[in-house]
């Protein structure tokens, strides 16, 4: 159907932010070099492990990486620099504010009947009950944060996206 193709496109190039996508075309130079697996499990340690988990590394705030193993190295460069451009199911961030006045800020970890667990950024999680629960909001984008790459060299992006390739 011509009219859910247009739809379609035209929601999908909103999504994108014209600044990040500069942003990548500046960094795609990391495309192009060797990057080196070890070195890579440094930089995921410092620079991933916070949120994500890999193998026995990390925490589980944000997906595991293992997953992303067969993702194409572009993907993966995509997904770093613009964590708002594709947010997997359940990672999308969530704004609450609590009858008594709490603000929290978070992922649904998991919900029922009564009540919902919210994951933080620190991966603590606190169940809250529906009731407490005075607006609940997505917020649109990623618990990851923009601007990664103010702390990778290209490099380092190389050597990030061979260890996550990596078996």
């Amino acid at each position: 159907n011509d009219a859910v193709k247009l739809a379609a496109a035209r929601a999908f190039v909103s999504a994108e932010s014209p600044a990040r996508s500069g942003i990548v075309d500046a960094r795609r130079g990391a495309l192009r070099i060797a990057g080196d697996p070890p070195r890579g499990h440094a930089v995921f340690l410092r620079a991933c492990a916070a949120c994500h988990r890999f193998g026995d590394d990390g925490h589980t705030v944000g997906p595991d990486l293992r997953t992303v193993a067969a993702h194409p190295p572009e993907k993966l460069l995509v997904n770093i620099l613009d964590p708002n451009l594709d947010i997997q199911p359940g990672y999308h961030a969530y704004s609450c504010t609590l009858h008594d006045g709490e603000s929290l800020f978070g992922l649904i970890a998991s919900e029922n009947a009564t009540s919902i667990t919210f994951r933080f950024p620190d991966a603590t999680e606190r169940p809250i009950l529906r009731r407490d629960i005075a607006t609940l909001k997505s917020t649109g984008v990623s618990l990851m944060p923009e601007g990664l790459e103010a702390t990778l060299t290209d490099p380092e992006l190389a050597d990030l996206i061979a260890f996550l390739k990596s078996p």
